[in-house]
């Protein structure tokens, strides 16, 4: 009896990876509409870590890019600079807002243009963890955007 239990519960383990899914809550989440000629934009989303444990996300991916990543714009002196996040650490119960002005995701080398209305995807590739994907809606304004 006892080794039916164990062999049924490592099958429920081995068919649910959920189970270690990321407790990762991707809420209001936009990218901004690409202007007439270009083929890069910047996404934003409030991120919220909701297990007991610490998430580390280690990069971003979006199937219409080449290139994803976070980055963070820093003012030094009036003058704005923007650098890669290579790792955002995410405290148990803890929340950062990717805004403009601040941190963000770059959506470089788009395959093609976003427009109003839109929508994308992108993943949180998460240590230890599945990726988590959201679906961001494309917005010329923020404004535009419901807030919840």
């Amino acid at each position: 009896m006892r080794r039916q239990t164990l062999f049924l519960l490592t099958s429920v383990l081995v068919l649910s990876p959920q189970i270690w899914a990321a407790d990762l809550s991707v809420s209001d989440a936009w990218v901004r509409a690409t202007p007439p000629g270009k083929m890069m934009t910047a996404a934003y989303a409030t991120l919220q870590n909701t297990s007991n444990a610490t998430l580390v996300i280690t990069g971003v991916t979006s199937d219409v890019t080449a290139h994803t990543s976070v980055h963070e714009t820093l003012t030094n002196r009036d003058r704005a600079t923007m650098r890669p996040v290579q790792r955002l650490t995410l405290n148990a119960g803890e929340r950062t807002h990717l805004a403009p002005g601040g941190m963000h995701i770059m959506l470089m080398k788009l395959s093609e243009p976003l427009t109003d209305a839109q929508s994308v995807d992108i993943c949180f590739t998460l240590e230890n963890n599945e990726p988590v994907c959201n679906e961001f809606s494309v917005t010329k304004h923020r404004a535009s955007m419901k807030h919840h």
